[in-house]
């Protein structure tokens, strides 16, 4: 006599939704990839975990943990139809919700249920990117850096010698949304939650500022202006997040500042956690590198954009980077310098970014150039610095700005899906107010050659911004933010890989208006949902584009 058992399959069909399906059936053999895993004890207690007694089986069923298959599922054989038929499994199966009751054909039901969300997800970001071309969102000021000041001013306290000055929002970066970390006009730093709308950590006047003379300030004039034209808001130079908790930030005073916020419940404190030393002089009295821009990729390294002209890479402990700790030992830092290209004297870097589906890096320059570089680990290109195939070094310069000699102010990566595959760009805002894109290919990389620019594919942007392009950010599909000292968030649309680019040129979108002429710094989210800015003063401003999405649901 066959002894009948119940075997319990936890099929974690989509992550993406948060479903969970526990899917009970008789007798059942699997055929698989992977070998099993056990079940966690999360479901012991679960209240239909208790099934009840199998009269034609001697033995018990606990609630121990028991061992089910997660993945690669190639076929599930169902041994007796029949079985479903018996007034034992009708038992059984009244005891089970509806919604998690077997078929006869369980693949089949989540075939149909992947298919459904597939659509349903295809279908969402459609909408989001019609959201994102036609301007639709919800705009608002997430949070305020003065909430101190605002408190104590409620309080009387405002004229206190103590009291902490009303300030501003001087760059903005975002970490795991919906933290974001800003930089302020006082030299201070401060990591937010744009949900709550609170800020929840801060460290105060840690760089140089007009309003300290704590430190002393490294910054060139002639770079200074440089990097904020005729409107410099004082304060920090720039900051970047990473995940939750890590912070660094550049100031005027040279060199890079690091912090991690400590949660412990409802408590959270920003730990200074001490300067990248290698970026400071041995010499005494000499004045550290001034870091005039930054970004952390996915795993946590920090590419620094210098005044010297060179691009550095931080790289951190892993128990740091991924820990709750806040232990970091200056001497575990490790510093790599890549090399510059040489035909030309080294250009002080004024702002950089990272594409890590093309394991590149690029940077845009004073003398108007556009460098390329290239990160892979695993694969030597041919550097142009150095003449030789190494894993690290410039691949390809470009320079739009050589008709009347401006400065190359911002640059960014772009992408968008085409009908020969996924194609990619850099675009790069001048000192002159003008905007460029050009098309970059990786594969030109095997010809030893460096030539990844291509000079038939560079397109302008029209009109101009007023002033020098001061940030420049991208979300997928080949839109552009834009943004200049005429206070003007600007949206573009650029036609990437296309065959014959001049039948395509960028199409202005929209703007985005109200800003002050000190904005400095855009940046998209992860999801590709949400715009984050400065430039209002002491408020952090979010666009979002999924709200509109939202709204229209409801209805």
């Amino acid at each position: 006599m066959v002894n009948y058992r119940l075997v319990h399959i936890l099929s974690l069909c989509v992550a993406a939704n948060g479903y969970i399906a526990l899917l009970p059936s008789h007798h059942v053999s699997l055929k698989t990839s992977r070998r099993s895993t056990q079940l966690h004890s999360l479901y012991e207690n679960h209240p239909h975990w208790h099934w009840p007694d199998d009269s034609s089986s001697s033995e018990n069923y606990s609630n121990e943990p028991i061992f089910y298959n997660d993945f690669d599922l190639i076929a599930i054989e169902q041994e007796s139809d029949q079985f479903w038929e018996s007034p034992s499994a009708k038992q059984l199966a009244s005891s089970i919700p509806a919604n998690l009751r077997p078929t006869k054909t369980p693949d089949t039901t989540i075939s149909d249920f992947l298919n459904t969300r597939i659509s349903q997800v295809t279908k969402d970001s459609r909408q989001l990117l019609k959201n994102w071309r036609n301007g639709h969102t919800k705009s608002y000021g997430a949070f305020t850096i003065n909430e101190q000041y605002l408190l104590n001013k409620e309080e009387n306290k405002e004229d206190d010698p103590d009291s902490i000055p009303f300030d501003w929002v001087r760059r903005v970066d975002i970490g795991q949304y919906p933290r974001v970390a800003c930089g302020s006009a006082h030299g201070s730093i401060f990591v937010a939650d744009t949900t709550s709308k609170q800020v929840m950590g801060a460290a105060r006047a840690v760089h140089y500022s007009e309003h300290s003379d704590e430190y002393t300030n490294a910054l060139d004039e002639q770079l200074r202006q440089y990097i904020y034209g005729e409107y410099d808001g004082g304060g920090v130079l720039d900051v970047a997040m990473f995940g939750k908790n890590i912070v660094a930030s550049a100031g005027r005073e040279g060199g890079v500042k690091l912090f991690k916020l400590l949660e412990d419940g409802n408590q959270a404190e920003l730990v200074p956690q001490g300067d990248v030393q290698a970026l400071i002089p041995l010499i005494t009295g000499a004045l550290p590198i001034v870091v005039t821009c930054m970004k952390f990729d996915s795993y946590g390294r920090l590419y620094l954009g210098c005044c010297d002209g060179f691009l550095r890479i931080v790289t951190f402990p892993q128990d740091f980077v991924f820990g709750d700790g806040a232990d970091l030992d200056s001497q575990d830092l490790h510093v790599t310098v890549v090399p510059h290209w040489s035909e030309q004297a080294p250009s002080p870097i004024l702002s950089l970014d990272v594409s890590e589906e093309l394991e590149m890096v690029v940077t845009s320059h004073v003398n108007g150039n556009v460098c390329l570089y290239s990160m892979k680990e695993h694969e030597d290109v041919y550097n142009m610095a150095s003449g030789r195939r190494e894993h690290v070094g410039v691949i390809g310069v470009w320079n739009p700005f050589t008709a009347d000699e401006s400065y190359a102010r911002s640059v960014t990566f772009t992408s968008k899906e085409s009908l020969h595959g996924h194609k990619h760009a850099v675009v790069v805002g001048g000192g002159n107010g003008e905007v460029w894109v050009n098309d970059i290919y990786p594969e030109y990389e095997e010809s030893n050659t460096g030539e990844v620019f291509v000079d038939e594919y560079v397109q302008k942007f029209e009109p101009n911004h007023v002033g020098p392009v001061i940030s420049l950010c991208s979300r997928p599909e080949g839109l552009i933010v834009s943004v200049g000292h005429d206070g003007m968030l600007r949206m573009t649309q650029t036609w990437i890989g296309l065959k014959n680019p001049k039948k395509a040129t960028p199409w202005p979108l929209y703007g985005l208006g109200g800003y002050k002429k000190w904005i400095g710094s855009i940046c998209v989210d992860d999801e590709g949902k949400r715009l984050v800015s400065d430039g209002m003063d002491d408020a952090v401003i979010v666009h979002d584009f999924s709200a509109y999405e939202k709204k229209e649901e409801k209805q």
